[in-house]
């Protein structure tokens, strides 16, 4: 007599095998944007950081609203290719004197999938960077 009690499971390790697989392949993947986006985060917000204290370096305020477009420049330089790509932008708000505002908006590209990647929302940065004018007296 044999045993058949095993025959019908066979190939069955596989299954759970591959998903337990694509699993962590998924956890992996988004353990990787995970730290590109926080990378890409605080590179960008530096740049834009280092951009607005330039401006605001300037005295008179028709000064800093003409340095803006100079010190957009420099953030995309300081970008690199990914500020030629134009994955990130400034906005520049010169109507407070006594400030110096600039929003940076940035997508950044992911390495998950499509429908993975909008479930998490990564891979967006819209931030406002305020830089107060200091004036001797």
């Amino acid at each position: 007599m044999t045993d058949r009690r095993g025959e019908g499971a066979r190939g069955a390790g596989l299954i759970g095998t591959s998903a337990g697989f694509l699993v962590f392949l998924l956890l992996m993947l988004a353990a990787v944007q995970i730290l590109f986006n926080l990378y890409a985060n605080s590179m960008v917000t530096a740049a834009a950081h280092d951009a607005a204290r330039e401006v605001a370096g300037f005295d008179a305020s028709a000064d800093r609203c003409a340095a803006a477009s100079d010190a957009s420049v420099a953030f995309v330089e300081a970008l690199g290719e990914y500020g030629e790509a134009g994955r990130a932008t400034l906005s520049w708000n010169c109507t407070d004197p006594a400030v110096v505002s600039v929003r940076v908006v940035a997508d950044h590209p992911t390495v998950l999938p499509p429908r993975m990647a909008g479930l998490i929302s990564l891979g967006h940065l819209d931030r406002t960077i305020v830089v107060r004018i200091e004036e001797f007296q």
